[in-house]
C-alpha cells in the first residue's frame, strides 16, 4: 500500500510557472481587447486588426515558451558544477 501510494504521485507546476502563465494570458489578453476596441473604434480596418490579433497572439506564445523554457531550466538545472578537490 505504501508503494502504490509513493507511485501515484502527482507532479504540480510549481506556483511561480502558474502565476507567471496568467499573467501573460491576462497581458495577451489585455492587447487582444485593445485591438478590438481600435477596431471598433474605426482606428483600424478589419484586415490589420486581423494581422494584429494573429501577431500579438503568436508573439505572447513564443515570449511564455521562452519564460517558461528559462523558468524550468533554472529550477532544475541539467548541468551542475564539479568541485576538485584541494590538497
Amino acid at each position: 500500500e505504501k508503494m502504490e501510494k509513493e507511485n501515484c504521485k502527482i507532479i504540480m507546476a510549481p506556483a511561480v510557472i502558474v502565476t507567471g502563465s496568467l499573467v501573460f494570458a491576462v497581458l495577451v489578453g489585455a492587447l487582444l481587447l485593445l485591438t478590438g476596441a481600435a477596431r471598433g473604434a474605426g482606428v483600424l480596418d478589419k484586415d490589420n486588426t486581423a494581422i494584429a490579433s494573429i501577431i500579438i497572439t503568436i508573439s505572447g506564445v513564443c515570449m511564455w515558451m521562452f519564460w517558461v523554457c528559462s523558468c524550468l531550466h533554472q529550477w532544475h538545472p541539467l548541468i551542475q558544477p564539479l568541485y576538485e578537490k584541494m590538497e
